[in-house]
């Protein structure tokens, strides 16, 4: 037996996979799921609820001078240019790891360290691993199981 790791682009070919092995009777203490949360931007997003959302390109006013775009920098300390990604206070650097014990879904959030380690003793030499934490942080999510490869031709496809 040994651990398998896929990507998949979609959160629904990720669950169609964990589907198609806990259906198989693949344990599902042998099933990990591991999720990212990419870096947002507020300034390409709409914002705003209570009254009504605003978009990134709707013009807002200050308290004194023209208005501008909601997205337009609001100001920086000694950054030129456009300042860069502006964050939120739903920023969060997590990734997630969600296991099955008896078939029953259990969510777990972790650290780069947890998930590293993880991947490392899933058999990914360190700089895979590197790349597969960035997959996820860009929206990829990673399913391993613990199975017989020839097992993961026909489950993981």
């Amino acid at each position: 037996m040994s651990v398998v790791c896929r990507s998949y682009a979609t959160e629904d070919e990720a669950r169609s996979a964990v589907e198609r092995l806990l259906d198989a009777g693949v344990p599902g203490e042998g099933v990990r799921v591991l999720r990212g949360s990419p870096a947002r931007d507020v300034r390409t997003e709409e914002v705003g609820e209570f009254a009504g959302s605003i978009a990134p390109d709707a013009p807002i006013g200050d308290f004194a001078g023209a208005p501008h775009e909601r997205r337009a920098v609001a100001g920086s300390f000694a950054a030129p240019g456009d300042g860069g990604r502006k964050g939120s206070f739903a920023d969060a650097d997590r990734e997630t790891v969600t296991t099955y014990p008896a078939g029953v879904q259990r969510v777990h959030v972790e650290g780069h360290r947890h998930v590293r380690r993880l991947l490392m003793e899933a058999g990914l030499d360190a700089a895979a691993a590197e790349r597969d934490i960035a997959a996820l942080h860009e929206g990829r999510v990673l399913v391993l199981a613990d199975l017989e490869p020839a097992q993961a031709e026909a489950l993981l496809a």
